[in-house]
C-alpha cells in the first residue's frame, strides 16, 4: 500500500533551527561550565564501549543553574545512554542523574530525529533531509551512510511531504524508520536502503514540525520506536507551544501504541503525556523524557503510568533521541545473520 497523500499545510515555515533554539530559549546563552561528575562519565563510557577506544573529546558538563543532589552519583553503565538534543548536541546522559556530557563539536543542523544503536560501536540518526546518518560516538563526528528514499523537510524551501523522514527506531536487532504519514518502513543499515512495510494507523503529522502558526505558536511534536518484553512500541504526541505565554494546545494527545512488524499496523495500548519529546528503552526499561518539565520518568508502557526518576541538565535542553551506551548484545554484533532486508 502506497504511503497517503500530503494535506496541505497552513502554516508559515520557519528556519528549523532557529524555531528550534528560539522555542527553548537557548539561542545567544552563555553556559556556565562545571565540572560535576564528569571523570565518572568518562570512565563509564569508556567501560560500556570497547576497551581500546577512548573518549575523543574531553569535556565539561554545562549547566544554567538547575542541579539536584543526585547529579553528585557516579554513573554506572546501566544507566547511561547517548542522546541528540534539539541544539543540535550530541552527548552522554546520565539517567539516574540527569547529568549531561557534550561529546564532540556539534552536530549539523540536517542531523534529526531519533538514535539508535548501529553496526559495531556507531550509532544511527534520521536526517531531516531523508539521509541515513552514522555517529561516532567516541568523538561526535558525523558521516553520511546513505539515502533512505524518504522525502526531505530539512529548510522552509523543502517540500515537507507526508513521506519526509520522521523518525528512526531499533527493535529486536531489527531498523525501522517512520514518515510524517507515520507508515513503516525497514531500514538497511548498512546501505540506508528503505521499504514500506504499510501504514502504521498512528496519527499523521498536521503540521511542519517546528512551524509557525499565525498566533506566533510553534508546532512540535514528540515520537518513539522502542521494544519492551519483547513487544514492538511506537509513541506519538503533538501540540502547538506559545513562546510568549508559555501555553500551549494539544492538537494530537500523547498515546502508546503496539506495532505490528510485519504488517505495520498500530493498535492502541495506554494513553501517556503529550510532553515527551522521546521514549527508548535502556537497560530493557522504558525511559520518556518531558520537554516541558526536563524530568527523565520511567514508563510502562502497558498502562502509560510514568515515575520521575531524574531531572535533566538544563544544558542537555530537549532530548531528540536517545540509545544505550552500553552494548545491546549480541545481535549489535551480529546483523548480518539477522537482517532480512527486503
Amino acid at each position: 500500500m502506497a504511503p497517503a497523500i500530503a494535506p496541505e499545510f497552513s502554516v508559515l515555515s520557519v528556519s528549523k533551527s532557529g524555531a528550534i533554539l528560539r522555542l527553548f530559549e537557548v539561542e545567544g546563552e552563555m553556559k556556565i561550565l562545571r565540572l560535576v561528575v564528569v571523570g565518572g562519565m568518562l570512565t563509564t563510557l569508556a567501560l560500556a564501549q570497547q576497551p581500546s577506544r577512548r573518549i575523543g573529546r574531553g569535556g565539561v558538563i554545562h549547566n544554567f543553574g538547575r542541579r539536584t543532589e543526585s547529579s553528585a552519583v557516579r554513573a554506572t553503565p546501566d544507566l547511561m545512554a547517548y542522546v541528540v538534543n534539539i541544539a543540535f548536541e550530541f552527548g552522554a546522559l546520565d539517567l539516574r542523574s540527569g547529568a549531561f556530557l557534550p561529546i564532540g563539536p556539534g552536530l549539523p543542523p540536517d542531523v534529526g530525529d531519533g538514535l539508535v544503536q548501529g553496526p559495531g560501536t556507531s550509532l544511527l540518526s534520521l536526517g531531516f533531509d531523508g539521509n541515513l546518518i552514522a555517529i561516532d560516538p567516541f568523538t561526535g563526528q558525523t558521516s553520511l551512510v546513505g539515502a533512505t528514499g524518504l522525502g526531505d523537510c530539512s529548510t522552509p524551501a523543502s517540500p515537507c511531504g507526508q513521506n519526509s523522514a520522521n523518525w528512526i527506531g531499533r527493535i529486536n536487532g531489527r531498523y525501522y524508520v517512520t514518515d510524517f504519514a507515520n507508515n513503516l518502513y525497514s531500514l538497511n543499515p548498512y546501505t540506508a536502503a528503505t521499504k514500506l512495510i504499510g501504514p502504521t494507523g498512528i496519527p499523521a503529522l498536521t503540521t511542519i514540525p517546528f512551524s509557525q502558526n499565525p498566533d506566533g505558536s510553534i508546532n512540535v511534536f514528540g515520537e518513539g520506536l522502542f521494544g519492551s518484553n519483547g513487544k514492538f512500541y511506537a509513541y506519538f504526541a503533538m501540540q502547538a507551544v506559545n513562546l510568549e505565554t508559555g501555553g500551549q494546545t494539544i492538537t494530537i494527545p500523547g498515546e502508546i501504541y503496539e506495532v505490528d512488524p510485519v504488517t505495520g499496523q498500530a493498535t492502541p495500548v495506554a494513553p501517556a503525556s503529550s510532553n515527551y519529546s522521546a521514549i527508548a528503552t535502556v537497560n530493557n526499561t522504558v525511559y520518556a523524557f518531558d520537554g516541558l518539565t526536563g524530568e527523565v520518568q520511567i514508563v510502562n508502557p502497558a498502562t502509560g503510568d510514568a515515575t520521575a526518576v531524574a531531572t535533566l541538565d538544563p544544558s542537555a535542553v530537549v532530548i531528540a533521541g536517545v540509545a544505550p551506551a552500553a552494548p545491546a548484545g549480541p545481535a549489535v554484533h551480529s546483523l548480518t545473520a539477522v537482517w532480512a532486508p527486503f
